[in-house]
């Protein structure tokens, strides 16, 4: 090690007031960058932003979806009524064409009264089963959705869309399913049953059907 006036000089260069300046300018900064609140808001904020804003669109999500699944109960409820009471079939005797009947149930379920129903879905994409049972205890819904084996997904069940003209005193089951995007998929991924993110929504009602004169009313065929 090198000894000497030369070397206490070249100490001193290096300790001087310009480079205690420095190092005293250095550390200050990095002392009050550590020691700043000023930005832990933000800092804080980003971090949960991004988890909060998807629970929270998860949550709007979810209730709007158990929205949408009572205003389909509902419609079903007050469509079925008309069967119930033998209305909807005297108001379309002598239609025989089941697709032509299961588009004037929609209707009469989408268009209460000729106003058109407030809903969350689109009431074009509605599919309804309108079927008959034995009795009370032998009733059971139709499936809306079918699972393929071979890739164990679900999508629409091309044999639920039916209808059966109800007589006086049938046993009948109602039914309408309609499918909804899931637009957050941290909590609606479970429930997306369909393929392309979308969840299934079901509505059901039961009843036996007043006397009424369904002679005229259910022509055969329907």
């Amino acid at each position: 090690m090198r000894t000497g006036p030369r070397a206490t000089r070249i100490v001193a260069a290096w300790t001087g007031r310009p480079f205690g300046d420095a190092c005293r300018t250095v550390l200050g900064a990095r002392y009050r960058f550590a020691a700043s609140r000023s930005g832990a808001t933000a800092v804080e904020f980003g971090l949960v932003a991004l988890p909060f804003l998807a629970l929270a669109g998860a949550s709007l999500e979810a209730g709007i979806t158990y929205f949408g699944q009572g205003i389909l109960q509902q419609a079903v409820t007050d469509a079925g009524r008309q069967i119930y009471t033998g209305q909807f079939q005297t108001a379309n005797a002598g239609v025989t064409d089941k697709a032509t009947l299961i588009s004037n149930f929609r209707t009469a379920m989408c268009f209460p009264g000729g106003r058109p129903r407030i809903t969350t879905f689109s009431c074009a994409n509605v599919r309804i089963s309108i079927t008959k049972a034995a009795s009370f205890g032998a009733a059971s819904p139709a499936q809306p959705t079918v699972t393929d084996p071979s890739t164990g997904t679900s999508d629409w069940n091309p044999t639920f869309s039916n209808y059966a003209c109800a007589r006086a005193s049938d046993v009948m089951v109602v039914q309408a399913a309609v499918d909804v995007p899931v637009f957050f998929p941290l909590l609606g991924s479970a429930y997306a049953a369909l393929p392309g993110r979308r969840r299934l929504l079901q509505a059901a009602t039961v009843f036996q059907v007043e006397p009424f004169n369904s002679s005229s009313a259910c022509p055969s065929g329907t």
